[in-house]
């Protein structure tokens, strides 16, 4: 008699499901966000009245969170994804809505809703689900590569880009803008639908331009140094340049004394000075590692829905830490987008959470 096979488990398929380069360069990113959290100085973080052990195990909090939020979204069935999503986006669109109104303002906008023990930023959260969306909505049977399919996907993106318009949070409309032009990109588009978004994207972010001051300023402090305020990117050059190959030490630089949002604006200064160029070149080599992976999985996908939604997540998550790093080598105006994971903020490390756990589960081996 043969024995009997033993059937595998959940934990067992999913072990041997996942792509585990992209697994174990989310555990390194949380990591060092975890370590960089004992090195920032407190101080100069408005809301945590100097207390090192405060800042580090709230930070910790978050991550933990993010961590078991991370593993959770890579074990959905993936049939359900889309409907879950659908669902989720509906919710958070009415929340993101509900900033306008009852929003906590914090330097002239009105991004987060605060829920008496923790304040959230529900743009951190909604876009992961983004993506999937227009994914849905490209891929479906019924709409693709037609009128309808473009018509609705633009509707959704007109709504968010007018919420955050009016927030106002130039910075997050410009990545939903990548978001939306990305997963037109993977589903097929037309050259007429690509000229109509490029020709529309240019006239909307002139009349912001024109009409906003703040990132009127922004832009021009950007492009003239001399004739404006740059002390924070002058001071986020010094301490790259300070920090040299292997920097100066753990706890060591001086840049998180002297910039009030050092914790999450101008986090990979503060670790270019402390950790040098070596630090630098590890963190860009994990966000390099996860979206080649992606990449491959898009490449060797047969799956439509897969490939727009893994196109559209990773380039949403590496868009973002380029973004981040742009400004602070002085590559980009400043623009108050944090680097995944590391950065200081729950509302952030819950949204690269599941979007990197949206990125573990589709990127499994059994989807094709």
């Amino acid at each position: 008699m043969t024995k009997p096979q033993i059937e595998k488990s959940i934990i067992t398929d999913w072990i041997y499901e996942i792509n585990k380069p992209i697994f174990f360069c989310v555990l390194v990113l949380i990591a060092i966000g975890l370590f960089i959290s004992l090195t920032i100085n407190p101080g100069t973080s408005r809301y945590l009245n100097n207390n090192l052990f405060s800042y580090f195990n709230i930070q910790a909090l978050y991550l933990l969170s993010g961590f078991i939020i991370f593993i959770l979204f890579s074990f959905i069935n993936y049939e359900r994804i889309s409907s879950i999503s659908i669902f989720v986006f509906i919710i958070l669109i009415v929340v993101l809505f509900l900033t306008l109104i009852y929003g906590v303002e914090i330097k002239g906008s009105k991004r987060w809703i605060n829920l008496k023990y923790f304040t959230i930023m529900p743009i951190e959260l909604i876009k992961p689900f983004y993506c999937i969306v227009l994914a849905a909505i490209l891929n479906n049977p019924s709409l693709r590569n037609s009128f309808r399919s473009y018509a609705l996907s633009f509707s959704i993106y007109a709504l968010m880009a007018s919420i955050l318009v009016f927030q106002p949070d130039i910075s997050q409309l410009f990545l939903v803008s990548a978001i939306y032009f990305s997963s037109i990109f993977m589903s097929g588009f037309s050259i007429i639908v690509l000229a109509s978004i490029i020709f529309v994207g240019g006239i909307f972010f002139v009349f912001i331009y024109l009409f906003n001051f703040n990132v009127q300023n922004r832009i021009n402090a950007f492009l003239a140094p001399n004739d404006y305020d740059a002390t924070q990117t002058e001071l986020s050059l010094q301490a790259i340049k300070q920090g040299g190959f292997i920097g100066v030490g753990p706890g060591n630089g001086v840049l998180k004394n002297k910039i009030p949002e050092a914790n999450s604006d101008y986090i990979f200064s503060v670790i270019a000075e402390e950790y040098g160029l070596l630090g630098c070149l590890i963190i860009l080599a994990i966000f390099f590692i996860i979206s080649y992976q992606g990449f491959r999985k898009i490449y060797s996908s047969n799956n439509h829905f897969i490939q727009i939604s893994l196109f559209t997540l990773i380039i949403y998550f590496c868009l973002q830490a380029l973004i981040h790093i742009g400004v602070n080598i002085r590559l980009l105006p400043t623009t108050g987008i944090t680097l995944p994971f590391i950065s200081y903020g729950g509302s952030s490390v819950i949204g690269m959470s599941i979007t990197c756990g949206l990125i573990l589960l589709l990127s499994k081996n059994r989807h094709s």
